[in-house]
């Protein structure tokens, strides 16, 4: 009865692993199909702002997340495996509460695109996952099978994966300085806004303006874009937000804009915004881009002298 129950308690620790394993494998496949994206997410967080330390994180945890989802699913070498993942979770919780604390970001970025969640979310979703580690370690801290090399060659070949899948989904380094003008008149060419379909960004000059509701500097900038509006012979004024329309709603009754706003998709916002910081504005015309400023509000006479 005694070797039933503790064949019964080891398989249970087994399946909690595994349990975690699976998710931090799916996590880092997501987040792997749109790293650009990811990146933005991360740089949310207000935490990293150097480039390259950003993209380095960034494709560092995918692989990571990978790896160890694959070691705990195979359960290989778990008291090493499951140190690590708690040690991972741990600074994600960490993060979490910090952008939970701070209200830098509405989205923990955990799955990429693919699934929205709060950084309060997320912090009750990792302390779950943490708890199911730390009981799986306690079930196997003294256990040591031996491992077969099957199950280090499907680690490892995981990591792999993590590193190669953002490049297989079109993520480049040289992509990484530079605005990407091409990808922004290509998505202007076929963005879909929310609430502003009587705008056509194919044809015309537009004064287009990157937006988050929790953005300060989107705050603080809209008296001087609502003095752009009123200025005579300007292009017109559009504010492009990824918000859903309680938060932008909430967002124009606080601070009054006197320009017309509309919700774009999250990746394609991130694509647009490139590695700029918002508020992003970009003076359009027939969806070509004139000229980007970031941060800054021009005058009107900077967009004048731009203007066709």
């Amino acid at each position: 009865m005694d070797k039933t129950q503790n064949t019964w308690r080891l398989w249970m620790y087994r399946l909690l692993a595994g349990a975690v394993g699976l998710i931090l494998l799916i996590a880092g496949l997501l987040k792997a199909t749109d790293m650009e994206l990811f990146i933005g997410q991360i740089r949310d967080y207000g935490i990293i702002s150097q480039r390259i330390v950003l993209i380095l994180s960034a494709w560092g945890l995918i692989a990571l997340e990978c790896a160890l989802g694959v070691g705990l699913l195979v359960f290989y070498r778990p008291r090493l495996i499951l140190s690590l993942t708690a040690m991972l979770l741990l600074i994600l919780v960490g993060a979490t509460t910090w952008a939970w604390w701070t209200g830098a970001t509405v989205d923990c970025g955990c799955f990429g695109a693919w699934l929205n969640h709060t950084p309060g979310e997320a912090v009750f979703v990792t302390l779950i996952l943490l708890a199911a580690t730390v009981l799986a370690w306690v079930g196997y801290r003294h256990t040591q099978a031996p491992q077969p090399r099957a199950k280090a060659w499907a680690v490892a070949t995981a990591c792999l994966i993590g590193l190669t899948l953002p490049v297989a989904f079109g993520f480049t380094i040289s992509q990484t300085g530079q605005v990407q003008r091409n990808i922004v008149e290509m998505e202007l060419s076929q963005l879909q806004i929310k609430g502003l379909d009587q705008f056509d960004l194919k044809r015309g000059a537009y004064l287009i303006i990157l937006m988050d509701t929790g953005c300060l500097h989107c705050q603080e900038a809209v008296p001087e874009l609502n003095s752009l509006v009123e200025t005579a012979e300007l292009p017109a004024v559009i504010g492009l937000f990824m918000n859903e329309e309680s938060e932008r709603n909430s967002f124009v009754e606080q601070f009054q804009p006197l320009f017309s706003i509309g919700q774009i998709k999250e990746d394609i916002f991130w694509r647009l915004l490139d590695k700029g910081e918002i508020p992003r504005i970009m003076l359009v015309n027939d969806r070509r881009v004139k000229k980007v400023w970031d941060e800054t509000v021009p005058t009107a006479e900077m967009i004048r002298a731009e203007s066709p």
